[in-house]
């Protein structure tokens, strides 16, 4: 997974290895499993050496109940992370490489791009993750492990990037415009997405903002 990290890996999977969107989902699920772990190993040593704001709270509804919860709130969350992460990397991915073929002939396999993105993109989580617990930990280091984060997430585009180009075997224009188009998608599919939770929440709150007012008047 982590050797993924490398371009020289990169061009050498996209020879030899055999991927399939199995195979990707897998080797997310895994680090998504790992990162959860440290994320809860975190999240409970933020809450033994938090504030007097969280002791306070511990101290007046149990340091097992605030545990519990966060716990809780935090393997939610992660599950639809979890799920948006494949969901949308397949749906971006797939835009990517059909680009690739449609405007610049390319040659290679999706399911092939699809499992090498997923090899690097769960090294990154993972570093994520351990970046996150090295914060509660040391929190000086704050400011360091979030430029490293920015310049990982720039060095992630590049890799996606190289798995384009040695995949498809795209000259530099097809491997750039390809790229570009796996962002913009992206983009394209955060804002749907967005939009159509803020409509069904709105729903939701125009509902409970009624049935309330009607209860008031009562």
């Amino acid at each position: 997974m982590f050797q993924a990290l490398l371009p020289k890996n990169i061009e050498e999977f996209a020879k030899k290895e055999k991927g399939t969107i199995g195979a990707g989902i897998k080797v997310y699920f895994l680090a998504w499993l790992v990162g959860l772990i440290i994320g809860v190993l975190g999240l409970l040593l933020a809450i033994t050496t938090a504030g007097p704001d969280m002791q306070a709270l511990s101290q007046m509804i149990g340091l097992d109940v605030v545990g519990i919860l966060g716990v809780v709130i935090l393997i939610v969350t992660s599950i639809i992370g979890l799920v948006w992460g494949v969901a949308s990397q397949y749906i971006t991915l797939y835009v990517g490489g059909w680009c690739a073929t449609s405007f610049f002939g390319g040659k290679g396999k999706f399911e092939q791009l699809f499992y090498i993105v997923m090899l690097f993109s769960g090294a990154v989580m993972i570093i994520t993750a351990v970046f996150g617990i090295l914060d509660v930990l040391v929190p000086a280091i704050a400011v360091v492990t979030g430029i490293i984060s920015l310049l990982l997430g720039l060095w992630t585009l590049y890799l996606l990037y190289i798995t384009i180009k040695s995949i498809y075997k795209v000259e530099l224009g097809g491997g750039v415009v390809s790229t570009l188009a796996v962002l913009v998608a992206g983009i394209i599919l955060a804002i749907i997405v967005g939009v159509v939770l803020v409509a069904v929440l709105g729903v939701g709150m125009l509902g409970g903002a009624a049935a309330t007012g009607a209860l008031g008047g009562m």
